[in-house]
């Protein structure tokens, strides 16, 4: 009906151009689908397999089975003591560090250490499943 009425309207006036005419008739589709473009397959990232995180990994392991259990893979990692085997947040590691080198610190340094436990303090007790 749309097409007929578009031919007869578009008859009607003889100075219109063959543009106009095309852009009354109605368009049909022809029944495929809009073909979207995919996105590249993406190159495998390259990693270095041999960071020193990872040839580290799993070298106490055996110390127990080789060293008769004589020392303990916590004895042997070269960190500061307040780190050493912790497990935890960042206020209980910060509340850990103040306890054990709190007097050995610089003033501004442990000012700064004080105010960060101040402030998580207040935060894990406003919000959080601690509450």
């Amino acid at each position: 009906m749309t097409f007929l009425g578009g031919l007869l309207r578009a008859g009607t006036s003889i100075s219109r151009p063959a543009a106009a005419l095309l852009q009354t008739v109605k368009t049909f589709s022809s029944g495929t689908c809009y073909q979207s473009r995919l996105p590249p397959i993406r190159q495998p990232k390259v990693v270095d397999r041999w960071t020193e995180k990872r040839s580290m990994f799993g070298v106490y392991d055996n110390i127990g089975i080789l060293g008769d259990f004589k020392a303990h893979p916590k004895d042997l990692i070269r960190a500061p003591c307040w780190l050493k085997a912790f497990k935890g947040n960042e206020l209980q590691r910060l509340i850990r560090k103040k306890r054990m080198v709190g007097d050995r610190m610089m003033t501004l340094d442990r000012h700064n250490l004080e105010k960060r436990i101040h402030f998580l303090y207040r935060r894990f007790n406003r919000t959080g499943k601690h509450r």
